[in-house]
């Protein structure tokens, strides 16, 4: 009876061991699944990369009036400059970015923080350049539909000579 009752307290013993080890190890595991899961994220917010290697590939962006930072995010990200809205959207308000509405040149090498540079001082230089009335409004591609008249100029010359037959 005594060795009966010392068998069952050392096996109790041996499965409350076993439940906290069983215990520790899912700790320990949910604890380093969290830690990669954070680092993943601060990774992809603050990482600094291109989505293409140099040269990359020239898009025509246009950012409108009524255009917004998450529109303007959401854009760039169906154009294939950028790959993560969330770190588009947390780095132009650190770097106090203010989009001008107007047409830009961009290029799948930049990585996001020369995009939002560029976006800045491009966006500034044309709204210094309206404010001195050096350049006319944006005027949306709808009122920009018939085709231009040309007035003046000579027909008649060729090759810089005219032709007087």
């Amino acid at each position: 009876m005594e060795r009966q009752s010392s068998v069952e307290s050392m096996s109790k013993a041996m499965i409350e061991i076993a439940w906290r080890v069983i215990m520790l190890s899912g700790v320990i595991y949910l604890t380093m699944l969290g830690i990669t899961r954070v680092y993943s994220f601060g990774h992809g917010l603050l990482y600094d990369h291109a989505m293409e290697a140099p040269p990359g590939t020239d898009v025509d962006f246009e950012i409108r009036l009524t255009d917004d930072r998450d529109s303007i995010g959401a854009r760039l990200q169906s154009e294939g400059l950028i790959d993560n809205l969330s770190a588009f959207s947390l780095q132009s308000r650190l770097y106090k970015t203010d989009f001008e509405p107007g047409s830009y040149t961009l290029n799948t090498s930049m990585t996001l923080s020369e995009l939002l540079s560029y976006l800045s001082e491009e966006g500034q230089k044309q709204r210094e350049l309206k404010e001195k009335k050096l350049v006319a409004e944006s005027v949306s591609p709808i009122e920009t539909t018939e085709e231009a008249e040309v007035i003046g100029g000579n027909e008649d010359v060729i090759g810089g000579n005219e032709d007087v037959s």
